[in-house]
């Protein structure tokens, strides 16, 4: 079984431009592991900001509805949400983001290199997870860091 983790921003950092490309991406993505690997899981965070976690599974679904063909266990979705909002919690977002890195063999980060130009929340001038303006901040960063420390793969995907 080969383990697929899909990280990345929130939908409130995409565009009517940028979500296109991140969900063909996404796409591009599950159908590579399953050209490549006899079973695939797709791990993703169910993030409450939706984006990139919510685009996964709603292609993996796609993906299985088009498919007919497809075995029922050749692709797999396992959802790792978060059980508190906060990044300290028994099970918040570091638990889940770290679980996310272990339960991977290869992190693929979707993130966009500039903010919206109607995102209103808060900005940092670079991320701070990665040390780089390439993109802007995202918690996904910190997750396929942490799968570098442990040994398995990282891919980032600036759009």
């Amino acid at each position: 079984m080969y383990n697929v983790g899909i990280v990345g921003h929130g939908k409130n950092k995409f565009d009517e431009r940028t979500k296109p490309i991140a969900r063909d991406m996404i796409y591009d993505i599950i159908m590579d592991a399953l050209n490549h690997h006899p079973k695939v899981n797709v791990v993703s965070g169910h993030s409450p900001m939706n984006g990139i976690d919510i685009w996964t599974e709603e292609i993996v679904e796609y993906i299985k509805k088009e498919n007919p063909y497809l075995p029922d266990n050749e692709l797999n979705m396992i959802i790792k949400a978060p059980r508190q909002q906060s990044w300290d919690g028994e099970y918040g977002y570091k638990a889940r983001n770290l679980d996310i890195a272990r339960s991977s063999d290869i992190v693929h980060v979707i993130v966009v290199a500039k903010y919206p130009a109607n995102y209103r929340s808060r900005r940092f001038d670079e991320c701070y997870h990665c040390h780089t303006k390439d993109h802007i901040k995202s918690g996904a960063c910190w997750t396929a860091k942490q799968a570098i420390q442990i040994g398995k793969q990282a891919v980032w995907h600036i759009i």
